[in-house]
């Protein structure tokens, strides 16, 4: 065995943990789902720190953070001492992946999947939003940043194995910075890092549905937008939340 090899191996980070139905019902709370997403954007927290910024009591976030812990989602900070005068969480490395489609399909679990994704997809929104108001309230701050930022659209025409290969390697490039990146405490960026948020969509157009030949043609071709300091239309994308000091 190559002397670095046992370490490369430990290094790698875990694969996204894969949500069952258990664990898809434990999950299936507005607050545990926002109790996640700070734990990600922010890193390794207390019932206490999470319940000021979420405008919570302490002792409702404790508990729910207890069921997440309960359904593997999230753990003990190693980074602090677990008897200390208060429990520090942190995300289970990896994250989590869910099968949307199958369980909003599946009645056992078509209720709690509806509660997640309408959660993820309102979260989603409202990052987005926070990111544009912000933007446009503090153009200098936000200058370093248009050009490493994207708000881009584009309108294709793939079969459904097309379509297939464009997700995989849109998956590919996001794992490949997913292991580059993981492990990295977001309450400790490295100098001039921040959290950076990527959203991806694939899906096909319902309008174009059945449209013939002649419709099919006068799709619109692949549209990008660049980002420009949000005085125009086009915003930057990404996750609005000022956090920890000024961007550098």
């Amino acid at each position: 065995m190559h002397p670095h090899e046992h370490d490369d191996i430990q290094s790698t980070p875990p694969p996204p943990r894969q949500v069952d139905a258990e664990t898809l019902r434990g999950l299936a709370h507005p607050l545990r789902m926002r109790l996640l997403e700070e734990l990600a954007i922010g890193g390794p927290s207390t019932a206490t720190l999470l319940a000021a910024r979420l405008g919570e009591s302490s002792g409702s976030t404790s508990y729910h953070l207890r069921v997440l812990s309960r359904y593997g989602l999230i753990e003990d900070d190693p980074d602090h001492d677990p008897g200390g005068r208060e429990r520090w969480w942190r995300r289970v490395p990896g994250g989590y992946s869910l099968r949307g489609f199958a369980h909003r399909r599946d009645p056992a679990t078509r209720e709690a999947a509806g509660v997640v994704l309408d959660a993820l997809d309102q979260g989603r929104a409202d990052r987005r939003a926070r990111w544009w108001a912000f933007a446009e309230e503090n153009p200098s701050e936000v200058a370093p940043w248009v050009e490493a930022t994207a708000d881009a659209h584009y309108v294709l025409q793939l079969t459904r194995a097309e379509a297939a290969e464009l997700t995989a390697d849109l998956a590919a490039v996001m794992d490949r910075w997913r292991r580059r990146t993981e492990g990295e405490d977001p309450s400790r960026p490295r100098p001039g890092a921040t959290v950076v948020e990527t959203q991806i969509f694939v899906f096909p157009h319902l309008e174009a549905r059945d449209s013939g030949q002649e419709k099919t043609r006068c799709i619109a071709p692949p549209e990008r937008s660049t980002m420009e300091p949000p005085s125009g239309s086009d915003r930057p994308d990404g996750d609005g939340r000022r956090r920890r000091g000024r961007w550098s």
